[in-house]
């Protein structure tokens, strides 16, 4: 999948988009937050379920074993912890296996560890903060590839994730290539009405002419 194609796509931009097309609640709880400032990417969800659990498990990471062995160059592993806040499921090492098989990015709702190795490695991480806690006897992944909610957003495997420093949003794959050329489209009417704002024209003029601010 030619991700690239997104490169000029900001998530404000697909937001109004998608607005349009009546889905209106596709942006990602506003703290999940990007590790670094320069954290964009784009490819479609790689889902990962999991929930609080002390419990000792015989194979605490199965699951997240069964999503490496799913993942294709260029895809987002989307992790759901379920109101879990205490340990990072995620961490360098898996960041490093991820990427051995093209996958550079990770978004959950929950916390991540290692994460000044994940920033030195380039690997890009939203989350809701970080952990030097183990998720072993805190939090256990229970299924892979299943719908999920992660950051109050309903995400289907497959969805097309999108992420900048304004945060992360889900765009459902059954839209996304509308969304793409809509939003193509917009950003170059938003690039004619930057020109004519800068030339000195009022805001009401410029959008009573392009419809546009």
């Amino acid at each position: 999948m030619n991700n690239s194609l997104w490169n000029n796509i900001y998530t404000a931009l697909a937001c109004d988009i998608m607005d349009g097309m009546g889905y209106r609640d596709q942006a990602l709880s506003y703290d999940l937050r990007p590790a670094r400032d320069d954290n964009w990417f784009a490819g479609p969800a790689v889902t990962l379920d999991a929930h609080e659990s002390d419990e000792k498990s015989d194979d605490p990471y199965g699951k997240i074993f069964e999503a490496y062995d799913l993942v294709s160059a260029g895809d987002v592993i989307v992790v759901a912890t379920n109101g879990e806040l205490k340990s990072g499921l995620w961490g360098e090492l898996l960041s490093t296996a991820a990427a051995a098989r093209g996958v550079q990015a990770m978004v959950t709702d929950g916390l991540v560890r290692d994460i000044r190795l994940m920033n030195d490695m380039g690997f890009s991480c939203f989350s809701r903060g970080y952990s030097p806690l183990d998720s072993a006897g805190r939090i256990l992944p229970t299924a892979v590839q299943v719908p999920i909610t992660c950051g109050g957003v309903t995400i289907q495997p497959g969805d097309f994730i999108l992420a900048d420093y304004e945060g992360v949003i889900s765009i459902p794959a059954a839209i996304k290539d509308e969304v793409l050329v809509k939003a193509q489209e917009k950003l170059a009417g938003e690039n004619t009405v930057r020109d004519v704002l800068a030339s000195g024209r009022s805001p009401r003029e410029v959008f009573d002419e392009y419809g546009i601010l």
